[in-house]
Order: structure tokens, then C-alpha cells, then sequence
């Protein structure tokens, strides 16, 4: 059974967007962990700043491809076919949801700040990695056939 090109880039789309997923939640949650974790321990640092790294190459590297293929179908006669109504709302409604997680973190923190001081550094850490990785799951879950 022949598969077409349209299904080729969409499926090829949907697994960039997975890995893109997956590479950001390594590289930065390893970033932000490594600040929490004790300078005692040297092999648990190098081992984080390890994993991060190989997050980090997974992210750019899938970026590199998604914005490839997101150019290669923008200048052909498949953008209409690929970038239609559904696919559209399917990127709002990600987006959507990612603000909702960025405004609900914002709001937990602003209650914890009330009884205990938070580092700022962290609270922007925290609600940009999980306003970002919500939004990318949330694409992924609307994607998916």
C-alpha cells in the first residue's frame, strides 16, 4: 500500500515534533535539576550535565530538520494540503494550552511566594519549561491520527 506525500511529510512532521519533545525535556529539565542538586555529588552532576547534552544535540538537531521541513512545504503545492483549517486550530489549541499551564505555574508560585521566598531564577525556569513542554505535548496529543 502506497503511503502519499502528503501522509510521508505529516507523519514526518508528527515524529519531529515528538523528538523536539523529547529533547527539550531532557535538555532542560537536566538544566534546571543540575542547579538543584548538591555540588557534593561530581559523578551525579556529570552524569546530568551528560544526559543534558544529549538532550540538547536531540533539540537542535530536530529543530534544524522541523524548520527544514516546515520551509520545504511552505514553497510547495502541498502548504494548502498540509498546513489546512485543522492543522491550524490543532497549533491554537497547543498554544492555548501551554498558557494555560504558564498562567496556572505563575499563579502556584505567586500563592508559595506568599509564605516563602522563591528564587526568581527558578520560578522562570520552572514555568518556561513547563509552559513550553506542555505546549509541545499538547501539539503531539492534537496530531496524533
Amino acid at each position: 500500500m502506497e503511503i502519499s506525500l502528503i501522509e510521508q511529510y505529516d507523519k514526518s512532521r508528527y515524529n519531529l515534533i515528538k523528538w523536539l519533545t523529547v529533547g527539550w525535556a531532557a535538555w532542560f529539565g537536566t538544566y534546571i535539576l543540575k542547579d538543584l542538586i548538591n555540588d557534593k555529588f561530581l559523578f551525579v552532576q556529570i552524569l546530568i550535565g551528560f544526559v543534558g547534552l544529549i538532550g540538547f544535540i536531540f533539540f537542535v538537531i530536530n529543530l534544524q530538520k522541523y524548520l527544514r521541513l516546515a520551509s520545504k512545504i511552505k514553497y510547495s503545492r502541498l502548504n494548502d494540503a498540509l498546513n489546512n483549517e485543522l492543522h491550524q486550530i490543532y497549533k491554537y489549541k497547543s498554544f492555548f494550552f501551554g498558557f494555560k499551564v504558564l498562567l496556572s505555574t505563575i499563579c502556584v508560585f505567586f500563592t508559595i511566594s506568599l509564605f516563602c521566598q522563591i528564587s526568581a531564577k527558578f520560578v522562570c525556569e520552572i514555568t518556561l519549561y513547563l509552559g513550553v513542554l506542555s505546549s509541545l505535548i499538547a501539539g503531539l496529543v492534537y496530531n496524533r491520527d
